[in-house]
């Protein structure tokens, strides 16, 4: 990896690392400015969840995987280092655990506690996989709004990969408990999301990891996702629309690899 990093910095790349699930997507972008141009090194996690990076039993294989990136990546000296998970577990995990547990009703109190979980749990991993003096290097990033309308909440969470990683019962019986399920409406989970995340923040920063702005840019005055970061699906998809969020996440990126200055090889 070095000796091509090195040919591609020589010619104006500016890499940096990701890894997380399938909204990490947003995060890999190939910028021009000027010279010098973005070269995202992406490691895509489909349907991890956070809480799940630290179990050796988890279904999805996932921790061993970011530990092992994580490393090769920080080998790189001041190779800036995004991680994105979280999402799946709010959006998801937590509904399956309710739909488990009969739990008809949502319980705010019972939300926090699973958020608080997930993030100590969350962020132990990333402790234990980064050696203190190279956390600087790692944005913990935080979750995104969500994108998926009331009308199509039902029909979003009937997805098979999903299912089979967090689920219990299958898809028919999830399929008729979420009927008679108590979901928050679009406003009160854009609110959970924010509430997730400032707790993220907090307990990255307390590990001495930093976490970059990445949600108010996409919240309208009405405490929702702006419309046009919707795209196309207009609140179909769980995921924002890529080429709408391009503005303000490619801002994000250029300042994580300015304050992070050039990429050191070993060879320079």
């Amino acid at each position: 990896m070095t000796q091509r990093l090195q040919l591609l910095t020589t010619r104006g790349a500016r890499p940096y690392g990701v890894v997380g699930d399938s909204h990490s997507r947003m995060l890999v972008r190939r910028g021009r400015r000027g010279a010098d141009w973005l070269l995202p090194i992406w490691s895509l996690e489909t349907g991890a969840s956070a809480r799940g990076l630290a179990k050796a039993e988890a279904r999805s294989g996932a921790g061993a995987r970011t530990r092992d990136l994580l490393r090769r990546l920080l080998a790189v000296d001041g190779l800036p280092v995004l991680t994105m998970f979280g999402q799946v577990d709010i959006e998801f995990v937590h509904t399956f655990k309710r739909l488990a547990n009969g739990e008809r009703d949502f319980s705010p109190e019972h939300f926090g506690a699973f958020a608080d979980e997930t993030v100590a749990a969350y962020v132990a991993f990333l402790a234990e996989a980064v050696e203190p003096a190279l956390r600087g290097r790692v944005r913990v990033c935080p979750v995104f709004p969500p994108a998926l309308s009331d009308a199509a909440w039902r029909r979003g969470y009937l997805n098979a990969h999903l299912v089979a990683l967090h689920g219990e019962g299958g898809r028919e019986a999830m399929a008729a408990g979420l009927a008679g399920l108590e979901i928050p409406d679009l406003v009160q989970r854009t609110g959970l999301h924010d509430r997730f995340n400032a707790q993220l923040t907090r307990a990255a920063s307390a590990e001495g990891f930093s976490s970059p702005g990445l949600f108010q840019a996409f919240v309208g005055g009405d405490g929702a996702v702006r419309p046009a970061f919707l795209g196309a699906a207009r609140g179909a998809d769980h995921h924002l629309d890529f080429a709408a969020t391009q503005a303000p996440v490619l801002e994000s990126l250029w300042r994580i690899v300015d304050e992070s200055g050039p990429v050191r090889l070993p060879d320079e």
